[in-house]
């Protein structure tokens, strides 16, 4: 069964405020994963840093072939992911964000040393 990974805003801009190819790490942890992201997480991209990142943004989502899902009604991005954790592994360094998966056994990778990822909760599929 192929991994379904669904990335925060801080994963999508990680690879540009650290020296970290995120791609390649979750290549390494999950070969072959299909790889997603929330139409509000790149909106919430564009606030970083008054937009700083969007463009780079954009342009690694088709790089990177991202599948953006489109989001429905109003609400926080981090109450959308909580959500969505039973179908994906949830990529995220917001440490609310970490814990609230964590508390549901969600499996949750994160950014260890600013140089490498690691799966917490990783479960094994037969």
């Amino acid at each position: 069964m192929e991994k379904k990974i669904l990335l925060d805003t801080n994963f999508l801009v990680a690879p540009f405020q650290l020296s970290l190819d995120v791609f390649d790490e979750l290549e390494r942890i999950y070969p072959h994963a299909d790889i997603y992201t929330l139409d509000d997480v790149i909106q919430e991209a564009k606030s970083i840093e008054s937009g700083r990142y969007i463009s780079l943004v954009e342009k690694l989502i088709e790089t990177q072939d991202v599948e953006v899902l489109e989001t429905e009604g109003e609400g926080d991005v981090d109450d959308l992911l909580v959500q969505l954790c039973d179908e994906y592994v949830v990529a995220t360094n917001d440490r609310e964000l970490k814990e609230r998966l964590l508390d549901r056994d969600a499996e949750v990778i994160i950014i260890r040393g600013k140089n490498h990822l690691e799966v917490k909760n990783q479960q094994d599929y037969l």
